[in-house]
C-alpha cells in the first residue's frame, strides 16, 4: 500500500483558481476591448460608414442636391364612411420624380387623381383612424401612383395635408 504524502494533497487543492478571479479577468478584458474600440472609432482608425470614405464628405463639404423634382397633387376631399368621428378627409401631396419626368407625370395627373380618390373612398373607419394609418395609407397611395406612371418615374410620395374634419 502506497502512502500518500499530505503535502501532495494540499498542493492539488492549492492550484485550483477562484471563480472570482475568472470573472474579474473577463470584466477587465471586456472593459479594455470596449475602450480600444471606442478609441479606434473616435480617432478615425476605423470607419463605420461604407459610403463616407471620401475625405471631402467627412469634413462637411457641401453635397450635391438630388436630381429630383416635385409634382403637386391637387387637393382631394373625400367623404368618410358613416360612423366615422369625422365627416371629410382632405388630402394634398407631392410626388417626387426624377428630373425629366415632370411633364409625363403631370400629363397623367387626372388618372392619378382618379386612382387616389377611389382608394381613399374605399377606406374603412379602422383604416383611417387606426394606429399608423397615415404610414399605411401613404404606402398604398404611392403603390397606386407607380402603377399609373410606371416603374422608375416616381421616387416617393410626400403628404403635405391629411386633415380629418
Amino acid at each position: 500500500m502506497a502512502s500518500v504524502d499530505p503535502s501532495e494533497e494540499d498542493s492539488g487543492e492549492g492550484t485550483r483558481k477562484s471563480p472570482k478571479l475568472g470573472f474579474f479577468l473577463s470584466v477587465v478584458l471586456c472593459l479594455a476591448g470596449a475602450g480600444l474600440g471606442f478609441f479606434s472609432i473616435s480617432s478615425g482608425l476605423v470607419s463605420l460608414s461604407h459610403a463616407g470614405t471620401d475625405k471631402a464628405k467627412s469634413h462637411g463639404a457641401p453635397t450635391v442636391a438630388p436630381d429630383v423634382a416635385f409634382v403637386e397633387i391637387p387637393t382631394l376631399i373625400v367623404t368618410l364612411p358613416p360612423g366615422a368621428r369625422n365627416e371629410h378627409l382632405r388630402f394634398t401631396g407631392l410626388i417626387e420624380v426624377p428630373t425629366g419626368y415632370e411633364d409625363e407625370v403631370m400629363f397623367l395627373m387626372p388618372r392619378i387623381q382618379d386612382v387616389l380618390n377611389g382608394y381613399l373612398r374605399a377606406l374603412t373607419i379602422e383604416d383611417i383612424e387606426g394606429a399608423g394609418a397615415l404610414f399605411r395609407i401613404r404606402l398604398q397611395l404611392f403603390r397606386r401612383i407607380v402603377m399609373v406612371v410606371g416603374l422608375g418615374k416616381a421616387n416617393s410620395l410626400l403628404v403635405t395635408e391629411f386633415i380629418l374634419n
